[in-house]
């Protein structure tokens, strides 16, 4: 599995196999300025960065040199970026920051979409909700979550009275049942989930950690399960249909940064002091390994995203690669495009897989004997390879569960996208018969007011 972390002036790229993690690429701007958010895209062929310059970067990584473009050139502090997200299927991303302005891009057609209407203050984190990513929700510093339409037209705020603390974290549910639900943790500790397309609270729990709360994560197995962190070093998990406080971890730092992977128990946690901690959920509550991304210069991790459970990329071979800002290129880059055409997940995935898999030394082929006659001497001759080595049945064997694993993974995606898309017409036909009852309730009384008017003349004359 990948793992993107953004910590001090760069983001890092993980490959965690077991619980631990070994460093790939690293992304950084040219000024040497702060990382401050990095996401993936839905098939983990793309990566997009952002900086407190201002920059706002699209990284391919799908080819040995990555290609690089900026959506946002930095310019000043006030242009900060705090957030970015990508889409379901990549075609739009938003970003947000220190100027208060939502902006929307269409990553097919290369251009600024849409420039959502000013917030109150700072932008602070960003999320796409809905069954079919509908509605945009922008948390700001002064508290107030912002409802969005894709249209860029703000449909309602989510704002509860006497909350002035910041927005430091949401996530909208990725159960296919719950799509509409959103999660929100506060510097004053408290969690709040929130029913997009009502407006309302769904769920409370006010203070639920003594310090800032800074992360959050919802459980893609279970619709009820969540998880946030704070500056406390905890961990809390909270049922939020039964409005209680499930689990809690206490971790040895303070927590700045969360993410859960698709299979809903391998969790990481990024800290003020620059560690990243892997945690499996089924097995102990101590951390499976601790790392320190930068142990000269330790800073706080920022941002932490599993990458996708589809079609992982082994192109991470140059761990010193540092692609700069001041080397990309315009927007319209021949990258990008290509690149962007390719944002469907490929159907071959086992093969792709497999072949980005292979290791860089050939195996070793079984000797062919020149002719096929008997031959009495045989102390000089090679033994016969009928069976591969030891080492290379383990290589085979360790890659055969990796496929297995990503098929089953795949199985389970495509099984939920079905879920919700069964949802979604549920949904649909459930607000479409709720018109048509509206209709023939109207029908029903225009014709009974007819009736008493028929009887009403016929008594008359």
């Amino acid at each position: 599995m990948l793992l993107a972390a953004a910590a001090g002036n760069a983001v890092s790229i993980f490959d965690v196999e077991g619980g631990n993690l070994r460093e790939g690429r690293k992304i950084s701007s040219a000024s040497e300025t702060t990382a401050t958010c990095a996401v993936w895209n839905h098939n983990n062929r793309i990566l997009a960065s952002a900086f407190a310059n201002g920059l706002l970067s699209i990284n391919t990584l799908t080819a040995r040199e990555p290609s690089l473009c900026n959506l946002q050139e930095g310019s000043s502090p006030d242009k900060r970026v705090n957030a970015v997200q990508f889409s379901a299927g990549s075609r739009y991303l938003i970003s947000g920051g220190a100027d208060r302005v939502v902006r929307f891009w269409d990553l097919k057609h290369q251009q600024l979409k849409h420039v959502f209407p000013e917030c109150s203050s700072a932008i602070q984190t960003l999320a796409f909700t809905g069954q079919s990513d509908e509605h945009v929700v922008a948390g700001s510093e002064a508290g107030v979550v912002y409802l969005y339409t894709q249209n860029g037209t703000q449909s309602n705020v989510l704002q509860v009275d006497g909350e002035t603390s910041p927005v430091q974290f949401l996530q909208s549910s990725p159960h296919p049942f719950v799509r509409d639900k959103v999660g929100a943790v506060y510097g004053s500790g408290s969690l709040r989930v929130w029913d997009a397309a009502t407006a309302s609270v769904v769920s409370s729990f006010e203070h639920l950690h003594w310090a800032p709360a800074t992360a959050l994560a919802f459980s893609p197995v279970s619709k009820n399960l969540v998880a946030t962190a704070g500056l406390d070093k905890r961990i809390v998990f909270c049922d939020i249909a039964q409005k209680k406080e499930m689990n809690c971890l206490e971790g040895p730092y303070p927590i700045t940064s969360m993410s859960l992977y698709s299979n809903g128990h391998s969790l990481a946690t990024g800290t003020s002091t620059g560690h990243i901690l892997m945690y499996d959920m089924r097995r102990t509550a101590k951390p499976l390994s601790v790392h320190l991304i930068d142990a000269q210069k330790p800073e706080s991790v920022n941002f932490l995203q599993f990458g996708s459970s589809l079609d992982k990329v082994r192109s991470m071979d140059d761990p010193y690669s540092r692609p700069k800002a001041k080397k990309h290129h315009s927007f319209s880059m021949q990258g990008m495009q290509s690149s962007l055409q390719h944002l469907a997940t490929p159907k071959e995935v086992p093969a792709a897989r497999a072949s980005l898999s292979l290791p860089s030394s050939p195996l070793v082929q079984p000797p062919v004997l020149a002719d096929s006659r008997p031959v009495t001497n045989r102390t000089n001759d090679p033994t016969p390879s009928t069976t591969l080595d030891t080492s290379t049945q383990q290589w085979l064997q360790r890659e055969l569960e990796t496929m297995k694993q990503a098929l089953s993974d795949e199985i389970a995606n495509v099984h939920l996208e079905v879920l919700r898309q069964h949802q979604a017409q549920q949904t649909e036909m459930t607000r479409a018969l709720q018109d048509v009852t509206k209709q023939l309730q109207a029908i029903l009384a225009e014709n009974k007011r007819l009736h008493d008017e028929n009887d009403r003349l016929r008594n008359v004359f």
